[in-house]
């Protein structure tokens, strides 16, 4: 049972594979902070940096980065739930 197709949670668990959709299915929906960060970062924010162009700060994901906000004339709108990986997010983030 289940060793058969590529387990994402547990390896050779024998376990069916209905079970790992639903504790992944779990993990995901518990909400989680977006980070706040710019939207390059490390070595593409030194080149950017190097050229003199503005780097902008956004959310993103905590489990896959990917950006999450959209940028409003009155703020961060972020999403509920990352396009990406579907990780549910808490949008009341505050404001520093």
């Amino acid at each position: 049972m289940g060793q058969g197709i590529g387990c994402k949670i547990y390896e050779n668990c024998g376990r069916d594979c209905t079970h790992c959709a639903a504790e992944e299915a779990k993990k995901k929906a518990r909400k989680m902070e977006p980070r706040k960060t710019t939207i390059f970062e490390g070595t593409q924010a030194e080149k950017l940096a190097a050229k003199g162009l503005k780097n902008y700060e956004t959310y993103k994901c905590p489990v896959c980065n990917w950006i999450v906000a959209d940028r409003k004339l009155t703020g961060f709108k972020i999403s509920n739930f990352c396009e990406n990986c579907g990780q549910a997010l808490e949008t009341e983030v505050t404001k520093e």
